[in-house]
């Protein structure tokens, strides 16, 4: 047993809260590199926050959306534009498109009824690649505009953290060994 500023921590349980502090660490460096990375190779990450395109990607999925030239966007894709001034985000599947007047035709697929406007190709974020149930939640708190740099300091500190109980344990167990050598 270790006793620590008062604290006492059993070895597996010290062992346990290690594990959970490198596994949130670890997830926090993963979902900021992923979402860093995919920026820089035209991809984007967009939380679910709908029902109008399930069953194929319900509430809370994380998609991830490939930037393409509109023209190669036919009928049947699943595409993320933006629908108005607002610059709010929409993912939907194109039921037609125009070439002449540059636009789409789109519908939720949960949806009975096409999308009242047309989304005009400037408008076109990108086609969907993939998405993972569940993963949409926990990613739109961590890109939430201030919370990013939060979460990247909080690694930080969780990183730093861990190097330095690793560093002080070694050290502690290194003296330890030198001592029983005398």
């Amino acid at each position: 047993m270790h006793k620590r500023d008062g604290f006492c921590v059993r070895g597996r349980q010290r062992k346990v809260l290690d594990l959970i502090f490198t596994f949130i660490t670890v997830a926090i460096i993963v979902i900021s590199g992923v979402a860093l990375l995919g920026q820089l190779a035209g991809l984007h990450l967009y939380s679910v926050e709908s029902g109008s395109m399930t069953p194929e990607y319900p509430v809370d999925s994380l998609i991830i959306v490939r930037e393409v030239e509109p023209e190669s966007i036919q009928p049947g894709d699943v595409i993320t534009f933006v629908a108005n001034a607002d610059g709010m985000v929409v993912t939907h599947r194109v039921v037609s498109a125009d070439p002449v007047q540059q636009t789409f035709t789109t519908k939720g697929d949960a949806n009975d009824v096409n999308d009242a406007v047309p989304v005009l190709w400037k408008n076109t974020v990108g086609k969907v690649v993939f998405g993972i149930p569940l993963l949409g939640g926990p990613f739109s708190v961590v890109s939430a505009k201030g919370c990013r740099w939060l979460m990247t300091g909080i690694a930080a500190v969780f990183l730093l953290l861990s190097l330095g109980r690793s560093f002080y344990r070694d050290r502690k167990e290194n003296k330890g060994a030198a001592e029983s050598d005398t």
